[in-house]
């Protein structure tokens, strides 16, 4: 099946472009971990971790943000000339995850428990540091988008060439 996808570059000007939109706009930087955090303190009243601070108002933009990452893949592929259905079809990971849909759920699940708890200790999350940290030259953004790259290309470069 042939999928038609945005040219790298004119995703990378529209993401640009969307950083800087959202900054004039809402006054604060991009990212979601903060909503992020608000969603876990939803689902986990007695954690007080996800209490603090800018995760304790449940009015925060950011998690509105996060709502809007899956709302708009979701009218992207239903508003695509393909075909779409729901699928646990992961393409090339399919050959490093669990084969069974409830080990692959699990398995995405705990990743997505770490992605949450490295984003809290880092500060902020991959959009946060790397997009908006970069493009305002924030220089412990630039270190952790340089180690977001680095630990990504080393984990392929196991998982897929070994």
């Amino acid at each position: 099946m042939q999928i038609d996808v945005w040219s790298g570059y004119l995703a990378g000007i529209a993401i640009g472009l969307f950083v800087i939109l959202h900054f004039w706009l809402a006054g604060k930087p991009a990212g979601c971990s903060t909503g992020y955090g608000n969603v876990c303190g939803y689902l986990s009243k007695k954690v007080r971790y996800y209490h603090e601070g800018e995760y304790s108002n449940k009015n925060n933009m950011k998690l509105w943000f996060l709502i809007g990452i899956p709302i708009g893949g979701l009218i992207s592929a239903l508003s695509s000339t393909d075909v779409w259905h729901w699928s646990f079809d992961m393409g090339m990971y399919d050959t490093v995850l669990p084969q069974t849909d409830a080990a692959k759920a699990i398995w995405l699940i705990f990743g997505g428990m770490l992605l949450g708890f490295g984003a809290r200790l880092a500060g902020a999350c991959t959009t946060g540091h790397a997009l908006v940290g970069g493009a305002m030259l924030n220089p412990p953004s630039l270190l952790a988008g340089a180690v977001f790259f680095l630990s990504a290309l080393i984990a392929t470069q196991l998982l897929f060439n070994t």
